[in-house]
């Protein structure tokens, strides 16, 4: 069986950083391991809001798109919907909402 280090390389990252961490948590910041399973909690309704917002940018900017081709007859490509930025600011929504949410403690 052959190993690609291509399909290692990222697990390989986020494995050694996610240790790195924890051993950081444990030894210099004194938290406790009991803590994991309320983050990993965290994490998914967070991640849940992350995709919730997604849906909501891309449906408003396809209806953007569509109102503006409507109203203005000139050419809006949905092209411009296709940039990471849209991914990278629906997760800032979600964590602003998320700690909103949970009252910022």
């Amino acid at each position: 069986m052959d190993m690609d280090p291509q399909e290692l390389l990222l697990p390989g990252v986020v494995v050694a950083t996610s240790v790195a961490a924890f051993i950081i948590g444990r030894r210099m910041l004194r938290l406790r391991p009991a803590g994991l399973g309320r983050a990993l909690a965290r994490t998914l309704e967070t991640l849940g809001l992350l995709m919730l917002f997604a849906v909501l940018n891309m449906a408003l900017g396809v209806t953007f798109v569509l109102a503006w081709r409507g109203i203005s007859g000139e050419f809006l490509s949905f092209y411009l919907l296709n940039d990471a930025v849209l991914g990278i600011l629906s997760l800032v929504e979600a964590l602003i909402f998320q700690w909103w949410w949970v009252g910022g403690d």
